[in-house]
Formats: structure tokens, sequence, C-alpha cells
């Protein structure tokens, strides 16, 4: 094989590496075989749920500093959550719940239980509400909001004035209904439900839902997504999945919920409807939903980093302009040594060749001269490779700092660039048709990249052999990180800039 053909596999499995690597990291839940430790039943039946879409006119608001919410005195559901913060240019609110429902329960075959009426009482931050399901059947439900905190403790209080015992068969708590044909793009992108059973985590991508499943021994289940989590936590109990057409719903289920006369049962909850951002829900969410690993880890600790920076200086573009310096400075006397070895190698060229002509049947004795050769000219052949295998995994760690961050969204640069959430599109081509890749879009930051990218190459040196990757490597790079937030192209575009001051002035010396 040829040097310039292992070297373009090195390149694509290095490139495999950072595109594909956010689904490495969120490894996709598997559907475990009969011989697996996690016991889970699988139903294939409908649920007509969608009977339970009826809202009344009648609703009350709740709100901290951090989000606003409306109730429905209809079934006492959550209508919609909309958060104070990290909104976009011509948004109220940045909405992570906004209809169906949430927080709507009932027993099966009872389609009057979730449209019960309920009247209502208000304190602080402390929402009552009464409703009667049923004759001698009362229910009390409360919501408690917390200062600057996501998370909403919920109380269900069921009364049973009967003179008889009350049986309520399967019990359903709805977390929340997933309208998929209604979810925007930014809602789906990513999205998964994961649920704890049995000790495992397990998750499963919203595309791959099919079904009704119940987890045994689960005591939290959530939908993730690129920005937004809801998070339902209780007692240990089960969880449960359910797809019918392009609708999901996910939450608790009780099969059986006995009550004697004059006697009640009180179910508890706690409820995190907010960002999808680590930074953010890990004072509310102690559960490992955000991964963990070297990447991972890597990743927190430049955000840190970044977000430190933001503080002193109030603009998270200038933040990852100066962070990706900062980088570039800690490792330029490495990529120094790596420029010069590889120059001091272009110019041992003929002498290499030279040796492989002479000992080209004899490989070990020519790889011991070569050894020498590096020796006596104090040059380190794998030191090219040094910048690049350090490179890597911090773009993979900006990747995981950057793509999920709440901070970003909505958050403007300077310039044409509003939002380093989205690409920096500049100009939609007014087309009938979609073009491939660009979607229409002239974004300038992926340009720039590729270009600083072929400039890099062209100043880099290397064997004649490998001149076509100088124009090939830009050109992949285009077309794959097209579409990538203006957050992250900026880090790579900085980097690019500050390699090619790099090289002026080590060879200029």
């Amino acid at each position: 094989m040829k040097e310039e053909q292992r070297l373009l596999i090195a390149f694509l499995l290095s490139l495999f590496i950072i595109i594909f690597f956010s689904r490495l990291y969120q490894r996709k839940y598997v559907p475990p075989t009969q011989s697996s430790k996690i016991p889970q039943k699988v139903i294939h039946e409908e649920k007509h749920y969608e009977d339970f879409w009826q809202y009344s006119d009648k609703s009350i608001n709740f709100e901290n500093d951090v989000f606003i919410g409306e109730i429905d005195l209809s079934g006492g559901k959550i209508k919609n959550i909309g958060l104070k913060n990290y909104k976009k240019i011509g948004e109220q609110y940045f909405y992570i719940l906004n209809m169906p429902f949430s927080l709507c329960e009932y027993p099966e075959g009872d389609l009057k239980w979730q449209n019960t009426f309920y009247s209502y009482s208000q304190k602080d931050n402390l929402i009552i509400l009464e409703g009667n399901p049923g004759e001698k059947i009362k229910i009390i439900k409360k919501y408690k909001t917390f200062p600057s905190l996501y998370t909403i403790e919920y109380e269900i209080e069921i009364l049973n004035n009967k003179t008889e015992k009350l049986s309520l068969k399967n019990y359903f708590l709805i977390g929340e209904v997933i309208n998929i044909n209604e979810e925007v793009k930014e809602r789906t992108f990513a999205s998964e439900i994961l649920v704890e059973s049995n000790g495992h985590i397990l998750k499963r991508a919203i595309s791959k839902v099919s079904g009704y499943q119940i987890f045994e021994n689960s005591s939290w289940i959530c939908l993730k997504s690129k920005y937004k989590l809801v998070f339902l936590k209780s007692e240990i109990g089960k969880t449960f999945i359910n797809r019918k057409d392009k609708n999901i719903i996910f939450g608790f289920l009780y099969p059986e919920i006995n009550i004697e006369p004059k006697q009640s049962e009180k179910l508890k909850f706690s409820f995190y409807s907010g960002p999808s951002d680590y930074f953010v829900a890990r004072k509310e969410i102690k559960e490992n939903i955000f991964g963990k690993g070297f990447f991972a880890s890597m990743g927190k600790i430049l955000f840190v980093i970044l977000a430190g920076i933001q503080r002193v200086i109030p603009n998270w573009g200038f933040a990852i302009i100066l962070l990706t310096l900062i980088i570039k400075i800690v490792f330029f006397p490495l990529t120094k040594s790596s420029l010069h070895s590889m120059k001091q190698i272009q110019k041992l060229r003929p002498y290499m060749k030279d040796l492989q002509t002479k000992y080209k049947d004899n490989p070990s004795q020519m790889q011991k001269e070569l050894m020498n050769l590096y020796k006596e000219y104090k040059i380190n052949p794998f030191s090219g490779c040094i910048p690049m295998l350090i490179q890597i995994p911090i773009f993979i760690g900006f990747f995981i700092a950057l793509r999920n961050s709440i901070f970003l969204r909505g958050a403007p640069f300077i310039f044409w660039i509003k939002d380093l959430s989205i690409p920096d599109t500049v100009y939609k081509i007014p087309l009938k048709f979609t073009i491939p890749v660009i979607e229409n879009n002239i974004n300038l930051l992926p340009i720039i990249m590729a270009v600083t990218s072929f400039w890099q190459q062209k100043l880099t040196p290397a064997e004649p052999s490998q001149k076509s990757l100088t124009l090939l490597m830009p050109i992949m790079f285009l077309f794959l990180f097209y579409n990538f937030p203006s957050g992250l192209l900026l880090y790579w575009v900085t980097m690019n800039l500050a390699s090619l001051i790099e090289h002026y002035l080590i060879y200029k010396k």
C-alpha cells in the first residue's frame, strides 16, 4: 500500500471519529434479548390517548424567576412551560413544553378522569387543585415551585369517600406527550428517551420507539434532546413508553392502586422541565444522563474555562476565539518542534530514497539506517503526527461542550453571526429545488474554514505524492462541516488562522 493511501485512510478514520463520535458517545439503546438481566414487558396494543387532548378556556399561570407555565383546569394538566432566558430573536419565551400536555393522570379505561374540572387556590409558590373525577372520589393536586429552579414538586392525593374499597387499574401519569408531526427540527434532532430500570440506564432514540413498553423497578424516565430536557422522578415503581402512529407518551404506571374507605393515597413526583445542559441541570439532577468518559470530561473542563472567559468578556464568540488562542499558545512549542522536524525530513528525502534503494532487499537494515539518520539530525519521525493527535480529542471535547450548550442558543457574535448555535447563513438561494448538503444556504464560516485549511496544507511540508490531499481534505471538510453550528466553526477557523501565523513565524526564522 502506498504512503498516500495509508495517509488517506488514517485521515478518514480520524474524520470518522470526529463526525460520528456523538453517536458513539450517545449509544442508542438496543432492546435486550430474553437472556437480558433487565426485565421489561413489551405490549403491542393501542392506547387511544388522543381522546385526552381536550382543553378548556379556563387556565392559570404559575412562574418563578426562570420560567412561566400554564395549567389547564380541565384535568389539572400543564399546557406549557417557557423559559425566560436562552431566547432567540423574536421569541417571547423558549418553550420546553408547548402542548398537548404534561402531568396528566388517569386510570385505564376512564376517559372522563383526565378531563375533570378543578377548582384552585394559589399562594406564593404553591398551587392546590381540587376536583371530583367520580362519585365520592376527590383528588387534590399540588404544584410547588422554587426560586431559580426548573424543578417542580408535584403531588397527587386520591381520597376515597366511599363505603367500599376503591380499586384503580393501570393508573398512568404522563410525563409528556410528543407529537412528532408537530415537533420542530430543533427538538427532534438527536432526541432520545432515557429510563432507569433495575439499576441500568436504557436509551431509546425517538425514531426507534415502537409499541408499548413497561420498565420494571424504575425510579425515573426522561426525554432528552438538543436543548430541552423533561425529567420525571418518583419512588421506585414502573415506567412506560408508548407510541401510536406519530404520537409518543411516557411516564409512570401503577398497575393497581387500592384505597380503603375513608382513606387516601399520595403519589409524589419531581418534575424537571428545563435546559438539557449539564452545567444548568447538574444542581437539580444528580442521575447520570449526560454521559461520562474521557471526551465528556474534557468537554466539561473546556467549557468551564470557556465560561470563565465569558464572564470577563461577555460575548461567547470572543470567548471561543480567546480559548482557541490559549490552546494554540500552550501547544506552540510542540507545534514548532513538529514543523521543524517535518521540514528537516523534507530536506533529507534524497538521502532517505538512496537508503531505500540501497537496502530494498533488507528492510531491517534499511530501518536501522533510517533511524541512524534521524538520530544524527535530531529528528523525531513521529512528531508530525503529534499535533493532529492532540487536536482531535480537543476538537471532540469542544464538540461535546458546544453542540448542546444552551448558553449559545440565541447568543450573537458580531456582524452576520446572530446565533452561535446555528449555521451562519448569509444568503438563502431562491430556488424551487434543494441543493444537497448546502440546503440552498450560503454559510460563510465553513467556506473560510475550507480556504484556510487549503492554505495551511499548502504551507505544510509534504511528499509530492501527497499533494492531492492538499485539495481533497479542505473540500471534504467543507461538505462535512457545512451545516455545523457557527460557534464550533468559529473555533476551527480561529485554529486555522492561528496555525497560518505559526507557519509564518516558524518558517521566517
